[in-house]
């Protein structure tokens, strides 16, 4: 490390050592709460440690004073502070962050923001920190402030928060994921994802043994994911009690609201499981009270899951990846039920409600991402671009005429969807007799579609149900959650993607 980053302006040094000689003293023990393993864990002798261990979902933060130097008190006091007020990850995320300005700008910057009268600090703010510093490393830093107001360190003072509140920080956008729609899953992805939940419970319902631990692990946060939104953090802390089961089949999980600056703030919400996906729930539930299925290494066993939000969030990772071809995170997930409400009608409170928000400004995102009436209808009809950057194909096969012709005539698809007789747009691995679902309605977004490798034929089926669409639109007063026009909805947009995937691939074969 530069010693640069220690060098302090000629009285600055005095300055902190004799601000630092006035600071009471640091309490001997400070305790904060572990909600992870729900107990309190202590911190012994913080006046003398050169760095202190913060249990944090499972994992041990180390946060290091070596690099502060002479200030290294009044950043004890300060992290006492955020530890008695605001959230383990937050108290994490901003002392790093502190520290990424130092080793990027120098101790002297920061211990000028500290010994500074809130005027000079604000000069030097808008003159020179503002020059260099990132948004996170600038919220991290006037927390640092508005913790140094409340104790009364140097000339800091509670009525000087008005002049830290006034400081710029760099502009960012928050959500620019959203606005860009990048972190949306295509409408035949989402479809697999059900796809997949739905037959899980049907292998579930034919034989209990069918699912080992692992996949009925995997599927339930799947749907807490996909359906609840829940952040990795909420679902690796649901506990065995948090699961209501009744006798008529419902399941309701309750969960706390995290990622929440201030601690005080956690509630309980309660979300309802669709009551089709509610059996996975009581089987995992029935496993993990008899006790065959365990907990992995280190985790509390009241945890239903059994697993760190590290590992929430990886699985499922992995899991979309398999399903869909594309690696989805938890965050997309969330992002993208928010979206299907926000297209589907709801009310801002009813979606910042959902979202766990305690400001419905974050709900506009997503009502200004959300397409309006006629695009609705454009992307029913398979006719609008909006979704052709998001959307990939997730075919692995196509088949030809000789194929198809070649198949028993189950696995030969065709059916009278809505009136209009279709046929010969490809075969089924499983065979229609023992399909559950609508035959070609859901047929382009189901995994073992195997289509025929003529693009024409499939632009027949778009002409074909693109007027049917239309009458459902104005039936259903372009209601998003009518089941009907959303699954015609969903199956022209597919449709319509497998027709630009076989174009693509023949102009690959044969190009111009």
């Amino acid at each position: 490390m530069s010693s640069a980053v220690f060098e302090l302006e000629a009285g600055r040094l005095d300055e902190i050592t004799s601000l630092s000689s006035r600071l009471p003293p640091l309490p001997p023990i400070v305790r904060y709460f572990d909600d992870f393993y729900n107990e309190t864990r202590s911190i012994r002798l913080l006046a003398n440690a050169n760095e202190v261990a913060l249990e944090l979902d499972g994992i041990r933060n180390t946060l290091s004073f070596a690099h502060l130097g002479p200030a290294d008190l009044v950043l004890k006091q300060v992290l006492v502070d955020w530890l008695l007020r605001l959230d383990l990850h937050t108290v994490a995320s901003y002392f790093g962050d502190v520290r990424r300005y130092v080793l990027k700008r120098g101790l002297d910057s920061l211990v000028h923001l500290i010994t500074a009268s809130p005027f000079d600090a604000r000069a030097h703010w808008n003159t020179f920190v503002l020059a260099a510093v990132t948004a996170d490393e600038s919220w991290a830093i006037r927390a640092m402030l508005h913790s140094l107001c409340r104790l009364n360190v140097g000339h800091w003072t509670p009525p000087a928060a008005s002049i830290i509140r006034a400081l710029k920080s760099p502009k960012v956008d928050k959500y620019r994921v959203v606005r860009a729609g990048d972190c949306f899953l295509p409408l035949d992805q989402q479809a697999m994802i059900v796809n997949h939940i739905d037959s899980m419970c049907g292998k579930l319902a034919a034989d209990l043994t069918s699912l080992d631990n692992q996949e009925l692990r995997d599927v339930c946060m799947l749907v807490m994911s996909f359906q609840c939104a829940f952040r990795p953090g909420q679902i690796a802390r649901i506990e065995l009690a948090d699961v209501r089961l009744f006798s008529t089949g419902a399941v309701h999980v309750a969960v706390s609201i995290i990622k929440q600056k201030d601690s005080r703030k956690r509630i309980r919400i309660t979300r309802k499981i669709k009551r089709e996906w509610g059996p996975l729930f009581n089987e995992l539930v029935r496993r993990r009270e008899e006790g065959t299925f365990q907990p992995g290494e280190g985790v509390p066993p009241r945890l239903l899951f059994g697993l760190t939000p590290q590992g929430v969030s990886r699985a499922i990772t992995e899991l979309t990846e398999e399903l869909t071809g594309d690696a989805w995170s938890p965050t997309d997930l969330r992002h993208t039920a928010a979206q299907r409400l926000a297209d589907g009608g709801i009310s801002h409170a009813g979606l910042t409600e959902f979202m766990g928000q305690t400001s419905d400004r974050i709900a506009n995102v997503y009502f200004d991402k959300s397409p309006a009436q006629a695009q609705r209808i454009n992307e029913a009809l398979a006719i609008s671009p909006i979704y052709s950057n998001l959307a990939k194909i997730a075919r692995t096969k196509t088949i030809d005429k000789a194929m198809l012709l070649g198949l028993p005539s189950d696995q030969q698809i065709g059916a009278v969807p809505h009136g209009v007789p279709i046929a010969g747009i490809g075969g089924c691995s499983l065979g229609q007799s023992l399909c559950m679902k609508n035959p070609v309605m859901a047929c382009y977004t189901c995994s073992r579609f195997m289509p025929l490798g003529e693009p024409e034929i499939h632009e027949d089926v778009l002409d074909s149900l693109r007027p049917v669409v239309t009458e459902f639109a104005a039936a259903s007063r372009n209601n998003q959650q009518s089941p009907a026009y959303a699954q015609l909805k969903g199956t022209l947009d597919a449709v319509r993607r497998v027709v630009e995937e076989l174009k693509s691939d023949r102009n690959e074969r044969n190009p111009a």
